[in-house]
């Protein structure tokens, strides 16, 4: 692995500096891509898009004013007791270096080959620094730690990694991927890095993208490539503790790595690239690069953006384990099998068939509805009566369509006081959103985490909200893991004639799955091809019309 890797470059440093444009955290509400563009100017975020996400790290030296609004309207100006006092981390991290024991350092000394055995951390073969330890503690601690030369590891504001987080994920062109399945939160957030000059983060991997700003001081960087494309764990020899080795290594082992080590010889670092952050200075690196990290001057400060976009082995394996919740089959407990091999394998032979009969049906639409690829997250709340989604779609009569198997519609009761917001819980909790009536009577409006029409009307629409809305409904799709929870869930405000057309498609959606199941127990097969109940739009228009 290591000879394989030399001479492939991991790291591009654009020529030019990036401009003095301020970099406003509030674009990625308003404008993600912008957003993107001025953290790496002046490379065009095609050619970073195209060449560098997920193979190279990118870094991008610019004049420090350029994070002055991001770091006085967003970071309390980089003053430590504000920026402890604010973060939703609780406790904070402080990482120590403790000297390598006396026995060690003497018996290292003895000999040139002892001396290799404690090789360096760093690139080149200087002495090597003590692996970090990590300890947690509250705010008041870890500014004293500070004080005495700790650095500390913690969460930036939650109002900045509210924009930043949505925001790149938005620019990426992430779409369902750069949200979590359920709550809906984004999948990524911020932490802040303080720390003084000759503080050593050792070779390492991670598993998210990362985007870091070089806020106060200077850090040298050196990158190596990683051993697994596109990796799922970190792998993290630079800590003392080894709780999490063997999740990294079975993990590492199974990604067909170029090298098996859980961390490759000092020789492999040897011809790493460097490069120096100062303030104004930008770096994407991404997941899976091996990294070394040094502070360069004191009381340097830093954020890094952690994205971790959901992956589609994430999205398929949800779906794929849905679809086999509908199997009585494959529903079954696995008991009465320990000390009989035979039957376990026979059992374990007819499961696997189910399986690959019901894989089958899968189709890349009910994975990806419409309203999953959408650049900004789907509204949470749709008025059938006046929203104007869909209205450019020309329906006619003849066409067709049918029901994905991974959709469920849930009729909702009204007037339970508080619901999960996946609908898996009736109590309330951080992340609950109400469910009731009133999320869609006057006022309420109905709206999108954004804050516009959930169903794209503008005022007028979010005036009408409540009006006539008689049932509430809610839509899931893809909800095969261990929470239930859906990647796509949309409350949906349903008046008549909308009620009999949206029961209609219920009662068609369920018709068509048992008469499946019928075709499937007589030894029929599961297929893609004709969809599940396929029907015209005549159909479901007559039976409008006709009140069911």
């Amino acid at each position: 692995g290591a000879a394989g890797s030399r001479g492939r470059s991991v790291l591009v440093r654009p020529a030019l500096r990036a401009p003095a444009t301020q970099v406003d955290p509030r674009l990625g509400a308003r404008d993600p891509q912008e957003l993107l563009r001025r953290f790496l100017a002046p490379m065009e975020l095609s050619t970073f898009l195209r060449t560098c996400w997920a193979r190279a790290a990118v870094a991008v030296h610019g004049p420090p004013g350029r994070f002055r609004t991001l770091t006085r309207e967003f970071m309390h100006d980089l003053d430590l007791t504000s920026l402890l006092r604010e973060t939703p981390t609780d406790p904070i991290h402080a990482w120590i270096r403790k000297p390598p024991p006396a026995a060690a350092i003497s018996s290292s000394s003895s000999s040139s080959s002892a001396l290799a055995a404690h090789a360096s951390e760093r690139p080149g073969g200087t002495p090597a620094a003590p692996p970090l330890d990590s300890v947690k503690v509250d705010a008041e601690a870890a500014l004293g730690l500070a004080r005495a030369g700790a650095a500390l590891y913690f969460r930036a504001p939650e109002e900045l990694e509210n924009l930043l987080v949505p925001g790149l994920c938005d620019a990426l062109g992430a779409a369902f991927a750069g949200r979590y399945a359920g709550d809906g939160k984004p999948r990524g957030e911020i932490e802040t890095f303080i720390a003084g000059k000759g503080h050593v983060t050792g070779w390492h991997t991670d598993f998210q993208h990362n985007f870091t700003f070089q806020l106060r001081g200077s850090k040298t960087w050196h990158f190596k490539r990683g051993p697994v494309e596109h990796n799922v764990r970190a792998l993290t020899p630079h800590y003392r503790s080894r709780s999490n080795y063997e999740q990294q290594m079975k993990l590492h082992l199974t990604s067909d790595p170029s090298s098996l080590d859980f961390r490759p010889p000092e020789e492999f670092f040897l011809d790493a690239e460097e490069v120096t952050l100062n303030p104004g200075s930008v770096l994407y690196h991404p997941a899976g690069i091996w990294h070394h990290v040094e502070c360069t001057t004191d009381n340097t400060v830093s954020i890094n953006v952690s994205l971790t976009c959901a992956t589609w082995a994430d999205l398929i394996g949800d779906g794929l384990r849905q679809l086999l919740w509908a199997s009585p089959l494959l529903r079954a407990p696995a008991v009465g099998l320990a000390g009989n091999h035979a039957r376990a394998r026979r059992d374990a032979e007819a499961a696997l068939a189910e399986v690959r009969r019901r894989a089958a049906a899968l189709t890349a639409d009910d994975l990806l509805p419409p309203a999953m690829l959408e650049p900004e997250q789907p509204p949470r709340r749709v008025n059938v009566a006046t929203s104007r989604l869909g209205a450019a779609l020309a329906v006619r009569p003849g066409d067709r369509f049918r029901f994905s198997r991974l959709a469920a519609v849930v009729p909702l009761p009204v007037g339970r006081s508080r619901t999960a917001r996946d609908g898996t819980s009736s109590s309330s909790s951080a992340s609950d959103g109400s469910d009731d009536e009133a999320d869609f009577t006057a006022g309420s409006g109905g709206t999108s985490p954004a804050g516009g029409s959930a169903s794209g009307g503008g005022a007028t629409e979010r005036r009408a909200v409540g009006a006539g809305a008689r049932r509430l409904y809610a839509l899931h799709v893809n909800f095969g893991n261990e929470d239930v929870a859906s990647w796509l869930r949309i409350r949906l405000a349903v008046s008549q004639p909308f009620a009999t057309s949206l029961e209609w498609l219920r009662n068609r959606d369920l018709a068509a799955r048992r008469t499946e199941e019928a075709r499937a127990s007589a030894g029929g097969s599961f297929s893609a091809a004709g969809g599940l109940g396929a029907f015209a739009a005549r159909e479901l228009q007559a039976a409008t019309a006709s009140g069911g």
